[in-house]
């Protein structure tokens, strides 16, 4: 099992019918649901990850991806809400 994160993105590539943004405020603020565990969560998004979201270049080749997860450069993802993402993602282990 890996130690840890690769920024592979395989865990999130196809997340988007789980991950529900509900209700946004702004860019940077987002009530959510994520549907496979029924958790409700306020994501919040800043600095250079609040940039990342708000390009959505290269994306559309993902649409099944989380509407949080943006390439990262080099064939790797960053997840824009890593601080603020639900416990399921929380306890996720990359194996």
């Amino acid at each position: 099992m890996a130690d840890s994160c690769t920024q592979c993105g395989k865990c999130c590539l196809h997340m988007k019918r789980y991950m529900l943004i509900e209700r946004s405020i702004g860019d940077s603020q987002h009530f959510c649901h994520f549907t496979l565990t029924k958790e409700r969560f306020f994501a919040r998004i800043g600095g250079e990850d609040l940039v990342r979201y708000q390009n959505r270049d290269g994306m559309n080749q993902f649409p099944d991806a989380c509407p949080f997860l943006r390439p990262a450069g080099n064939e790797s993802f960053c997840c824009t809400i890593y601080s603020s993402r639900p416990e399921h993602c929380r306890r996720f282990f990359c194996a």
